[in-house]
């Protein structure tokens, strides 16, 4: 943002200095042809669209110092969103899982017969 304002500073001095210039070759070039009250005239002409120049670049700038402020607090803004999401994002680690058992696919079998046979004599009954 630094270097937009930086930017825009920089061409409303090139357009000033542009300004200036022209109409200094205007007046000397109005100089070699025309009156004293036509020059004294002509210099309040430019003295005046000089200080129009001078106010408008200053509004310029007063807009894009507040234009400034607002995409800061914007930031601000948006930097603290960003802080609470990744707050919120931030997960408690699961609980280790239980140690696996070390008894083989045989000994699930065999338990599991064994409960099929308990479970047999309540029906011969």
């Amino acid at each position: 943002m630094e270097l937009v304002l930086s930017v825009v500073a920089t061409l409303v001095a090139v357009v000033a200095v542009a300004l200036a210039w022209t109409l200094r070759t205007q007046v000397a070039q109005l100089a070699r042809g025309h009156s004293g009250a036509e020059l004294a005239r002509l210099r309040h002409d430019s003295g005046a669209e000089l200080a129009q120049l001078r106010h408008d670049s200053g509004v310029e700038l007063e807009q894009l110092r507040q234009a400034l402020i607002d995409l800061r607090r914007d930031l601000d803004h948006a930097q603290r969103e960003l802080e609470e999401l990744k707050a919120a994002t931030q997960v408690v680690p699961a609980p280790p899982l239980p140690r696996a058992r070390s008894t083989g696919l045989s000994d699930l079998r065999e338990q599991l017969r064994a409960a099929h046979r308990e479970s047999e004599p309540g029906t011969d009954e």
